[in-house]
């Protein structure tokens, strides 16, 4: 009920004071009037080797209108972007919400660097995201880049990078979206900004509370099933200011909860998060120097409770409590461009991250409570610099090429044991700090042949660092075990891509890239053990119709693919827009588990695409409709579990009642479609999520 009385302060009360805030002059001149504040939130613009890569551009207009109701839902328009699994973050475990691209192995880390302007947004624990606190209303774009290998990214932007623009804020102006749907929806957000001085002040709040969907088919549900119920909200707060007529700094900070009851009653996870930010911009023009530097710390908190189910599912057992999980964060990022003489231009930066944390926990019980608590955790830093030229070596040809640098290192590592009844220590290793450097390049070239026809190729290699969570926290999906592993090494990718593009110049356009990427010693869920029984190596019991994993480095993936996308006006008021992703990702070497070679990855589609027909009807109606479909994936490594293929519909309308409002509604999933996101052993289903129809108010002001 509170988050509900939350939704409706933010539209209720927020909206009108920011009516007030714009009729009352900011500043004044008795001679001139009403001076103008100009917004001064300044971006550096596209770096010169951009046109190399293969980029989506998702735009303000798309977002505002797509059905989705989260923003991971409006970026499932890109094949290819998922979370580990085929759940949207409303009704999936926050540990899985990592994001993948081009199908290089789902995990819940995710192997994608997220940046929401310059700063980077992955969990600092587990390298996931938590969607609830970035909401779709308060992006302004989102530019996803696939693949792209060493640059500015580094760490964690293994298979490519998804960078945020956060929405301009206009002195004096405000915005308020609201929406409600079955399920017992409701979601809002809110912003305001003022002048103050050669300032700009602006603040925003977001709330959202839906009971959810069941994760069990009706014909396996049992009375211990429950909706996937979610609640959270957050809001933030930024002073953007001129530091000399070409620089620009901007101070932000943000907070946010969320709470996820995961399909049981004891299975409940919440989370908070608090961060704050400082990025000052520097930038006179495309023929001048420009720099922008970011620095940030964040600090937030963590539990999850899992259950054992039995087989009626009459009765839920909480068999892992990780009643605290704090984790910190704090780093900064450098990147300067030069212009420098026919058509060279050099671009350089540097960037650190400092991350720790441990996770607190429960485990065992048989059904008469915990008997064992556990702490494990620790500390890590990455640090790395670049360099990367790029040269028009005629109006037609650009070349770049780039080579990076970064150091890690892991310490403080530690993993304890004790008996939870009297204390005894059962173990206590403290593990011996790890550390290494790694060198990254990337070259790239890309032609123009005609105006309308260019050809672009680029080679890259990469790295990621396991995070603290696939080093120190195991986890529990219902009788399913993994288990974590401090022996992990860094992953490293080797790849290249060939792409053509089409323009036609009267709004149709066309791109088709070959991919071909080798993921060496990737972290993966290996299965262990499939009878019940304790494991000797591992210590850990696993229950009837469970399965023991843990996480391993896979010694090769060669995966390959192909990304299609397609956009066409089809009449004055009609584009149709269509996208195709082909990824064979599969295991070429495996020593330690022979029997996997072969393997496709678990939890990536062979097929996925996505097509999509936007239609303005008059002036005012405007309405979309899509479609996103994906083949038959499997759920295990052993490839001996298989999801169904699926195709969803989802459609939204919008109607512009003036200037300030347009009113619209959606629908997800309108046909109620089943989409199979799991399967245990045993053959239990999970679900995503059923039919959600929503309407909802938008006001600029």
């Amino acid at each position: 009920m509170y988050l509900k009385i939350i939704t409706f302060l933010i539209v209720g009360v927020i909206g009108p004071c920011a009516v007030a805030l714009q009729t009352r002059p900011l500043i004044a001149d008795d001679d001139v009037g009403i001076a103008e504040i100009e917004v001064i939130g300044r971006r550096l613009p596209p770096a010169a080797s951009e046109p190399l890569f293969a980029s989506t551009v998702v735009d303000k207009s798309f977002l505002r209108r797509s059905p989705g109701l989260r923003l991971d839902d409006v970026l499932r328009a890109v094949p290819g972007f998922g979370l580990f699994r085929r759940q949207p973050s409303r009704a999936a475990h926050p540990t899985t919400q990592g994001v993948t691209l081009r199908g290089l192995g789902a995990t819940g880390a995710g192997r994608t660097l997220v940046m929401l302007d310059g700063i980077p947004q992955n969990d600092p624990f587990g390298g996931w995201l938590d969607w609830s606190r970035l909401p779709a209303e308060n992006i302004e774009s989102a530019v996803i880049t696939k693949g792209g290998g060493a640059g500015p990214w580094g760490n964690s932007a293994l298979a490519g990078v998804v960078r945020l623009q956060g929405r301009v804020q206009d002195a004096g102006h405000a915005w308020s979206n609201g929406r409600a749907g079955n399920q017992n929806t409701f979601e809002a957000a809110a912003g305001a900004s003022a002048g103050f001085q050669d300032a700009v002040i602006s603040a925003s709040a977001h709330g959202h509370t839906t009971d959810g969907s069941y994760l069990v088919p009706a014909a396996q549900r049992g009375p211990v099933d429950r909706r996937a119920d979610n609640r959270g909200f957050g809001g933030d707060a930024q002073i953007a200011f001129p530091i000399d007529d070409a620089t620009h700094a901007t101070v932000r900070g943000s907070y946010s909860k969320d709470r996820l009851i995961n399909g049981t009653d004891p299975a409940r996870s919440r989370s908070r998060i608090t961060d704050g930010s400082l990025s000052v911009v520097h930038e006179r023009g495309a023929d001048r120097p420009a720099f922008q530097f970011n620095a940030y710390a964040r600090d937030q908190s963590f539990s999850a409770i899992f259950a054992s189910v039995d087989a009626q599912r009459s009765a839920a057992t909480p068999v892992l409590d990780q009643f605290a999980v704090p984790a910190s964060a704090f780093g900064s990022n450098f990147v300067a461009r030069i212009p420098l003489q026919d058509g060279l231009s050099l671009e350089a930066g540097a960037d650190i991250r400092v991350v720790g944390g441990t996770a607190n926990e429960l485990f065992q019980n048989f059904g008469q409570g915990f008997l064992r608590q556990r702490s494990a955790g620790g500390d890590q830093w990455v640090a790395g610099a670049f360099t990367e030229l790029t040269s028009r070596v005629d109006p037609r040809t650009t070349i770049s090429a780039a080579i990076r640098l970064d150091a890690w290192r892991q310490y403080h590592g530690q993993r304890r044991e004790s008996v939870l009844a009297d204390g005894s220590l059962l173990r206590d290793d403290q593990f011996a700090p790890s550390h290494g450097t790694v060198v990254n390049g990337r070259f790239g070239v890309r032609h123009q042949f005609t105006d309308a026809f260019a050809a672009r190729a680029v080679v890259y290699s990469g790295f990621r660092v396991p995070t603290l969570n696939e080093l120190y926290r195991p986890f529990r999906v219902g009788n399913d075990i993994t288990e974590a592993n401090t022996d992990l090494k860094p992953e490293r990718i080797f790849a290249g891509d060939i792409g053509i593009e089409w323009d036609s110049g009267n709004g149709a356009d066309f791109s088709l890239t070959y991919f071909r990427a080798r993921l060496k010693d990737a972290i993966a869920n290996i299965t262990i053990r499939t009878v019940p029984g304790l494991d000797p190596d591992l210590g850990v019991f696993v229950p009837a119709g469970g399965v023991l994993r843990q996480r391993r480095n896979l010694e090769r993936i060669t995966a390959d693919g192909i990304e299609a996308d397609f956009s066409t006006p089809l009449a004055e008021n009609m584009t149709l827009t269509a996208r195709y992703l082909w990824s064979w990702p599969r295991v070429a070497r495996s020593f330690d588990q022979p029997a996997l070679v072969g393997n496709r990855l678990a939890q990536v589609a062979k097929h996925q695409g996505f097509l999509g027909v936007s239609v303005d009807v008059t002036d005012r109606w405007t309405v979309d409709i899509q479609a996103r479909a994906a083949s038959t994936q499997f759920e295990d490594d052993l490839n001996e579990r298989s999801l169904k293929s699926y195709v969803v519909s989802d459609i939204s309308a919008g109607y512009v009642v003036n200037d300030n409002a347009t009113a619209y509604v959606t629908a997800e999933n309108l046909f109620n479609r089943r989409i199979e996101t799991g399967v245990s052993a045993v053959g239990l289903l999970s679900i995503g999520p059923s039919r959600l129809i929503t309407a909802g108010l938008r006001l600029t002001y």
